[in-house]
């Protein structure tokens, strides 16, 4: 071999040497961090759990707020039953999720407009000392009471109720899902009949939706939209103003059918002064100083960062969460000499290892910092039973 072919061979081989040291380099920093993440789990979780019991044990309303898929509804209802267990209080978890998973995470059969009694295991004396009780918002129901609450009287009430497109809106539109819940929380506080209540919001823009809600409703009332559509029963001048969005609307609507609108827009204007009145209460409600709010969120890079969005989001309407809840957290605790003796095994950790690195990184990209933060392990299967959703946040 020529002297030139050495020296390149050489030269090759230190590259190789560099590059490997190099990717050793990268790897080693990556466990530094990782186990730097890990480091902190035990004393963070701690100081989360603390948080969390004191949230249970003397808060009156709390609000659970995350992305979807981060497991958000489970930890409502195992929020509750820890409350009415552990902390011995009577405890309602109320739903406005459209996908109605509740029930099937509180074992029973199904969600009612009125709170259904969920049986909870005994403690080691033989007795359970909270209860707990789940529902979920009827829409249609709740709307109707608070029309038969703010009709000026018995003729407006009735022709709303009536109006195929008040039973349209109130049975099928989502958006007019937001207020209505809340309208519903500020009664049940008001029933004063338990002790905490604790309500799963939709996922994380649908979260917004109800916090503004309030404000979209008081919004509404002062509306040009509104106004154009109630024209007709106007002066002339707002006639004559609306006059080129009527004729747009009755060629795509009908005479018929936009005159039925126009009424129902009519005599829903007229419940403005108690329904503004009644939608600063319940704004009043979600700033309260008793009111508190939990950010859920999973440790991967999409539901992070979207739960960080929702952070700043909460920010902006001048709320601060109370707590972080990281659900779905990996833990590698493992024995190398079983993972040698059993190659699946030895896969197995190793598809943990790095799932726990990958969330150790995300943790380093999305830091917490408004809020303490409290870990949920990862659980293999469903949870569907009032045990198991205790057990998840002991």
């Amino acid at each position: 071999m020529s002297p030139e072919v050495q020296k390149k061979s050489k030269k090759s081989r230190s590259e190789k040497q560099g590059r490997k040291r190099a990717s050793a380099k990268r790897a080693s920093a990556k466990r530094a961090s990782a186990k730097k993440a890990s480091a902190k789990k035990a004393s963070a979780r701690t100081e989360g759990a603390l948080v969390l019991d004191d949230l249970l044990a003397s808060s009156t309303v709390v609000v659970v707020v995350g992305p979807g898929g981060v497991g958000k509804t489970t930890m409502a209802a195992a929020m509750a039953a820890r409350a009415a267990s552990v902390h011995g209080r009577r405890c309602l978890v109320v739903t406005v999720d459209p996908a109605r998973r509740l029930a099937e995470a509180m074992g029973i059969a199904e969600l009612r407009e009125e709170p259904v009694l969920v049986p909870l295991p005994p403690d080691r004396g033989g007795k359970s000392s909270g209860r707990l009780w789940a529902l979920m918002v009827d829409m249609a129901q709740s709307w109707d009471r608070l029309v038969d609450r703010h009709a000026p009287d018995e003729e407006t009430k009735e022709a709303l109720l009536t109006n195929r497109l008040y039973q349209t809106l109130t049975r099928r539109f989502a958006q007019s899902h937001d207020y209505i819940a809340l309208d519903h929380l500020v009664d049940l506080v008001e029933e004063d009949e338990y002790e905490l209540i604790i309500i799963d919001t939709p996922p994380s823009v649908h979260a917004m939706d109800v916090l503004d809600a309030p404000d979209r409703m008081i919004e509404f009332f002062g509306s040009r939209l509104l106004r154009w559509l109630t024209a007709p029963y106007r002066s002339k001048l707002v006639m004559v103003t609306a006059k080129p969005f009527l004729a747009v609307a009755e060629r795509l609507l009908g005479g018929e059918f936009l005159a039925e609108v126009t009424e129902f827009f009519w005599r829903f204007s007229s419940l403005q002064p108690d329904f503004v009145r009644r939608a600063n209460v319940v704004k009043a409600r979600m700033q309260d100083p008793s009111t508190h709010y939990v950010i859920v969120r999973t440790l991967e890079d999409g539901p992070a960062a979207q739960a960080a969005m929702l952070d700043a989001e909460l920010g902006h309407r001048g709320h601060r969460p109370s707590l972080w809840l990281s659900n779905r957290v990996v833990s590698t605790a493992s024995s190398s000499k079983t993972a040698k003796l059993d190659p699946k095994l030895t896969q197995a950790l190793a598809e943990l290892e790095d799932q726990s690195l990958a969330q150790a990184q995300t943790r380093l990209e999305f830091p917490v910092d408004s809020a303490p933060e409290m870990e949920v392990a990862w659980r293999p299967g469903s949870v569907a039973d009032i045990g198991a959703l205790q057990d998840l946040l002991s």
